[in-house]
């Protein structure tokens, strides 16, 4: 079979949607079939490469200036078309509802090729970026929601990666078929370890005796770091733990110049970006004892997935699908979003107490099981020959 992904966000971006997309064109390419992949550049050169076994065809780009490191496609839609008429792919997989997939889904329209479509972001992201659309809030995402639908309603199967999201679109009244597909966490990669992680913490200067609280992922407004920061005094003011953010994004230098001001630089440590597949990524979990996401907009969180695969206890913001995945008490806890008070006690909670954290830890890999790679790839495929038959 031959499947052609569609996406504004590739690897080597940092981001849910790069990974998950990469990801699964490289296990389809794996079990045999033929993947390509269209997307903006990495750099200022449109051309082709293959990685992983999948050719990517990199499309003119600018600057995507909400983003550091990210490009948006610039009117693609002849040379998507182009791509599309000499590849004649089975089927066709677009990761978002914008310029690239917009293109490739009018040109699948015209040759009759089945698309299946991922949501894998909420409207209150887009209004975390653009803070002039809080004060439009309710015509925005009506508008917004309208397009959406309009766009889901082209296409074959709208896949989402949680019913919370499902739920969403089916309710606004979306005129396709909605299934809910986990993003998926490698279990062969990320697993609890039990040994020395004393060498990773000293590589990146993270202390070896203090309790670790870990954050990976984008640095962006959207992620909601300020109140991880926040919580930061109130925490060590009663235990002597440590944090980290790994990963990279605007914020970066806001949320450093916060801790300088309140004298916190030796209570954080910052670590650069470590791409997906380093080994460095699974051992940074494995080194840490609690996980925290205080973004308020995930529609599931592919880091969360991860840490709870490695064993780690989980606080999260009460707020988009984290609650489906987090089960407060359980394998984590919740927080109300922007409450750094009640993050540090929830935090404070855990590491006062080692059974909770072990408890807490074990549900999550066993919540885990639910949410496997090779299933997630399973189901893809599944669809895949599904909306080709039909």
């Amino acid at each position: 079979m031959k499947i052609l992904i569609a996406t504004e966000s590739y690897y080597p971006n940092i981001s849910g949607v790069a990974v998950f997309s990469h990801n699964l064109a490289k296990r389809m390419q794996e079990n045999g079939h033929k993947v390509f992949v269209i997307a903006p550049l990495s750099n200022f050169r449109e051309h082709q490469e293959v990685v992983d076994g999948v050719k990517i065809f990199r499309l003119e780009s600018k600057k995507n200036k909400f983003r550091d490191g990210y490009f948006v496609s610039k009117f693609p839609f002849k040379k998507v078309a182009k791509i599309i008429e000499k590849i004649k792919p089975d089927v066709i997989h677009l990761q978002d509802p914008v310029m690239i997939s917009l293109g490739a889904l009018f040109k699948a329209r015209k040759m009759k090729i089945p698309v299946v479509v991922t949501n894998h972001f909420s409207l209150e992201y887009i209004i975390s970026y653009v803070p002039a659309l809080k004060f439009i809030n309710p015509v925005f995402l009506a508008i917004a929601t309208r397009y959406l639908n309009w766009f889901y309603g082209k296409c074959n199967i709208l896949t989402c990666p949680t019913k919370t999201v499902a739920d969403r679109f089916l309710q606004s009244g979306v005129k396709t078929k909605v299934k809910v597909v986990s993003n998926g966490v490698d279990l062969s990669r990320f697993m609890p370890h039990f040994g020395d992680t004393n060498i990773i913490k000293r590589k990146f200067g993270i202390p070896i005796s203090k309790p670790i609280i870990l954050y990976v992922g984008r640095v962006d407004i959207d992620k909601n770091l300020i109140t991880l920061i926040k919580s930061i005094p109130f925490v060590v003011k009663k235990l002597d733990a440590h944090f980290v953010i790994v990963g990279q994004g605007r914020e970066r230098k806001k949320l450093k110049e916060i801790i300088r001001e309140d004298n916190l630089k030796k209570n954080i440590t910052f670590v650069d970006f470590i791409p997906y597949g380093d080994d460095l990524l699974p051992k940074i979990y494995q080194a840490s004892d609690i996980f925290i996401n205080p973004c308020p907009t995930e529609t599931q969180s592919i880091v969360v997935l991860e840490a709870q695969a490695t064993g780690l206890p989980v606080i999260v913001a009460n707020a988009g699908a984290l609650p489906e995945i987090i089960k407060n008490g359980q394998n984590g806890f919740l927080f109300n979003t922007g409450d750094e008070k009640e993050l540090a006690r929830k935090v404070i909670d855990i590491l006062s107490d080692k059974k909770l954290a072990k408890k807490m830890g074990e549900c999550g890999i066993e919540i885990i099981n639910k949410h496997i790679a090779d299933k997630t790839y399973s189901q893809f495929e599944k669809i895949y020959r599904t909306v080709s038959a039909s």
